[in-house]
């Protein structure tokens, strides 16, 4: 017998991880360079970008809440469904109505706003009450408590930022930190 031939486990494994996975999210350290994040599709489509300096931190955060709270609504799964990340960035006269603020579904505002205190939690290394300072910001914006966000999860979303951050840090230069968005 000459070749090799994948068991038809392995092949109905990568079967299984292309239906469960929506996005691939690579972000590249460069060297004297603006980082680069690049999420490529199920469908092999891509879209990608430069990120202003020590933004990786909010991008993992979304990472970080996106899949601990399961969101599929938010940053990864609209990028998963054809938006663009380049549109999030645009002046909002000139984005795609998809993303504009008042046409975002309430994950994705809701993820914004929980990445936006880890954040702050993680710039000013205090004890910022996560849960208790997202509950006034949400009622503002006519925003509903998320019913999965319990204190368990919202420690879950912390240690997974920061486990995120590290593995950034200690990424070398040139090298690339991969991660997958999954579906629920």
């Amino acid at each position: 017998m000459s070749g090799y031939r994948e068991s038809k486990y392995a092949q109905n494994k990568v079967k299984r991880l292309r239906k469960t996975t929506q996005v691939k999210i690579q972000f590249k350290k460069e060297n004297h360079k603006p980082s680069i994040l690049t999420c490529i599709r199920t469908d092999d489509s891509t879209t990608w970008v430069k990120m202003y300096p020590g933004f990786e931190a909010h991008d993992l955060g979304h990472y970080a809440v996106e899949t601990v709270l399961k969101f599929e609504n938010a940053f990864y799964g609209m990028v998963a469904k054809g938006s663009n990340i380049e549109d999030f960035e645009l002046p909002r006269e000139k984005r795609p109505t998809e993303v504009l603020p008042h046409n975002l579904a309430p994950e994705a505002l809701i993820s914004e706003h929980l990445v936006n205190l880890l954040m702050t939690k993680a710039q000013n290394k205090d004890n910022l009450d996560i849960m208790a300072s997202l509950r006034p910001i949400l009622k503002e914006n006519n925003l509903p408590f998320p019913e999965n966000l319990t204190a368990d999860k919202m420690e879950e979303v912390w240690t997974s930022f920061n486990d995120l951050q590290r593995r950034w840090l200690q990424l070398p230069m040139g090298a690339t930190l991969e991660l997958e968005f999954p579906t629920t």
